[in-house]
C-alpha cells in the first residue's frame, strides 16, 4: 500500500509528517505449547519529511493518508518509532528516506 501524506503527533499535536510513503507487510510466526502465533509485521518507508516543531522523543502517532479522487483518504493510524536525520530544521521540506518502524500495542 502507498499514499501521498502521513501526519506526525505528539501529545495530541501535529509536529510535523512524512511525504511519499509505503507499507509492506510480512508476517512471523512462532510456536507456543503447540499453538502457532502469527505477528504481522509492518514496514514503512517514506521519501521525504517535515516538521512544524522540535519532536519531544522518537515516539509517534501517526495517521497515514492516500490521495483517492481527490480526497485525503485515511488508510492507516498507529504509534511508530522514527529517528529523523535532523530534528532541528523546521517549516521546510526534508529529502531523506526514512524508516518507521510500527509499534506494536505491547511495545508502548
Amino acid at each position: 500500500m502507498d499514499g501521498q501524506i502521513g501526519v506526525l503527533k505528539q501529545d495530541g499535536r501535529q509536529v510535523g509528517g512524512i511525504y511519499d510513503w509505503e507499507i509492506s507487510l510480512a508476517y512471523d510466526s512462532a510456536v507456543s505449547k503447540g499453538w502457532t502465533n502469527l505477528k504481522v509485521i509492518k514496514h514503512i518507508i517514506a521519501q521525504s519529511y517535515w516538521l512544524t516543531e522540535i519532536p519531544t522523543d522518537n515516539i509517534y502517532n501517526i495517521e497515514l493518508y492516500k490521495k483517492v479522487d481527490n480526497q485525503l483518504v485515511l488508510m492507516d493510524a498507529g504509534v511508530v518509532k522514527l529517528n529523523l536525520p535532523d530534528t532541528e530544521t523546521l517549516n521546510q521540506r526534508l529529502y531523506a528516506p526514512i524508516e518507521l518502524n510500527w509499534r506494536q500495542p505491547s511495545e508502548y
